[in-house]
């Protein structure tokens, strides 16, 4: 009886330890990466919209779903295995093919799912080269969506952004890349100088329009009295 009690305590003790370990144990890190200007997506040679990595996701626009993160998509960009333990990190990539700056990103993955917590930061990587991959977007935000209580909303913003034609790399490690999964990305964009040149030029002769047309319809107005 006293050892069923002991096998039974220390059942009890490995299970809380394993809730502990979800609740308050080694967090996964994530950041997202502005590789250089050589873009992982399209090497020279290959034209734009056709990746040569074929782990890249190309964005034109709007939300993308499914988000899978593996570690092909990582050593595909240059980062990994070199320095890094197999298993234990993973990438999700994407080639800006929109025609605006990538501002902001709004990751949603399954609580359920994963083993320990999102400690998010903007603090970079080190590519396979030895060469450092500074972070693109600098102000973060892990914790689980106030609007989905299940999922983790990781929101990556601010910085210098992605520009047309280049890749993010959404960068994970400490935790199986499997385990993220099925997620959710919503990207935000900022358009170029020349598309809101356009746009207000547009606005101001669309204004013109319509204040010529106004005071022309005044105008006879006034003269059939």
């Amino acid at each position: 009886m006293k050892y069923l009690l002991r096998v039974l305590f220390v059942v009890a003790l490995l299970c809380g330890g394993s809730s502990l370990a979800h609740a308050d144990g080694i967090d996964f890190r994530m950041t997202v990466l502005d590789p250089p200007a050589e873009a992982v997506c399209n090497p020279a040679g290959v034209p734009a919209g056709s990746p040569g990595n074929t782990n890249c996701t190309i964005f034109t626009g709007g939300d993308i779903s499914p988000v899978n993160v593996s570690q092909a998509a990582c050593n595909g960009a240059g980062i990994g295995p070199s320095g890094l333990t197999p298993g234990t990190y993973g990438c999700f990539v994407v080639d800006n093919e929109s025609g605006s700056t990538i501002d902001s990103i709004e990751l949603g993955f399954l609580i359920a799912s994963l083993v320990t917590t999102p400690s998010c930061d903007n603090g970079g990587q080190t590519g396979n080269q030895g060469n450092f991959i500074a972070s693109a977007l600098n102000v973060v935000s892990c914790a689980p969506d106030p609007s989905s209580p299940l999922d983790y909303a990781l929101n990556f913003a601010g910085g210098a952004g992605v520009a047309p034609g280049n890749a993010l790399i959404v960068f994970e490690q400490g935790e199986n890349p499997n385990d993220f999964q099925g997620g959710s990305a919503t990207i935000g964009v900022t358009p170029e100088p020349d598309s809101l040149l356009l746009f207000s030029t547009g606005v101001m002769m669309a204004g013109m329009y319509m204040s010529r047309r106004i005071w022309t319809t005044r105008k006879s107005a006034g003269e059939t009295r």
